[in-house]
């Protein structure tokens, strides 16, 4: 099905991609469903998980780099919407946190670069990012939360945690990068992951799963070295089961992105795209995992979003979905 649909695509101009996936919707073809293997849960399980970065995650981006600090900005004003939202439909969410953002200030105390105690990645270029030139942390304010908000976030991560739906705080490493083994050493990772790991327990919380920033998963064996029990990846179908890898690790498999696309989607068409992962998980008492950036498109959280999670509530209000964590999910797996 993939190979059919990525030919299709490359058959059909570019203008015509989003009524070919929209077509795809319409025929149930999308989303796929994994049928070669047998649920060993009881009701379908709906995880969501946001990509909580803030003005890291557009440094070096091929597109928005000159739009990092407004996607920072935009990112927090978006939080406090997204958690109102999230206790009215009573849903939790996995928040893949940037180590940074647990930094009330920080400070370039010797005059020569911004967080002298991290390594740097060398020199990369990947499908989302380049970075060729000058320091990792050069855009670093060297600031404090009050002047650089789009930088740090420790009055968010506060809200999160305040939340009564018991919210997972969860890693997106400390400085937004590149996890593959080809571009990050285990040295590298471990010091951002260790990193992040003292930054939390200092409010209090364990780290537990990752999401790995871009889908660039890597160095598994330091991630289950420093007592992480889950990550997110891509899988080969949209409705899934997790699965525990060769090294004990959860693998939990990504479903679906809301958010709005680059396609003039009308509001029924997003709402009907995303409910069907979530009515296929509970027919098929598989995982659907729903994944977003907290920077998403306003329009898409005040118009699309509640409908989603309204069918959510509902589904569990019917006893046909449970609603879990990453990390509740990889123990249920585990168990």
């Amino acid at each position: 099905m993939k190979r059919l649909y990525s030919l299709l695509r490359k058959i059909f101009p570019a203008q015509w991609h989003g009524l070919l996936t929209a077509l795809l919707y319409d025929l149930k073809i999308k989303p796929t469903i994994n049928k070669k293997v047998k649920s060993p849960f009881t009701k379908g399980i709906i995880v969501l998980s946001a990509d909580f970065e803030m003005a890291w995650a557009f440094r070096y981006s091929k597109t928005k780099k000159n739009r990092a600090e407004q996607m920072g900005l935009k990112e927090r004003m978006n939080v406090p919407k997204l958690l109102s939202l999230f206790e009215e439909y009573r849903i939790p969410v996995t928040w893949a946190t940037v180590g940074h953002l647990f930094l009330e200030k920080c400070s370039n105390e010797h005059g020569t670069i911004p967080h002298a105690n991290m390594p740097r990645p060398p020199f990369f270029e990947n499908s989302n990012w380049t970075f060729f030139n000058g320091d990792w942390y050069q855009h670093d304010p060297c600031s404090n939360y009050k002047e650089s908000p789009a930088w740090y976030a420790p009055d968010l991560i506060d809200q999160i945690m305040q939340s009564s739906v018991g919210h997972e705080i969860g890693c997106h490493t400390f400085s937004h990068i590149d996890c593959t083994d080809k571009n990050c050493s285990p040295d590298l990772f471990e010091a951002e992951l260790k990193a992040c790991i003292e930054l939390a327990n200092k409010k209090g919380i364990q780290l537990k799963s990752i999401a790995f920033p871009g889908g660039t998963n890597g160095n598994y064996l330091t991630l289950k070295k420093l007592g992480f029990t889950s990550y997110r990846k891509k899988a080969n179908y949209n409705i899934d089961i997790p699965v525990i890898d060769e090294r004990g690790l959860v693998r939990i498999p990504s479903s679906y992105s809301l958010d709005k696309s680059k396609y003039n989607w009308s509001v029924r068409r997003y709402i009907k795209m995303a409910n069907s992962f979530v009515d296929n998980a509970a027919k098929n008492k598989m995982v659907a995992h729903l994944w977003f950036h907290p920077s998403m498109d306003e329009w898409y959280i005040e118009n699309v979003l509640p409908k989603v999670l309204e069918n959510i509530r509902k589904q569990v209000d019917e006893n046909k979905v449970d609603v879990l964590t990453m990390e509740q999910l990889a123990e249920r797996v585990r168990s």
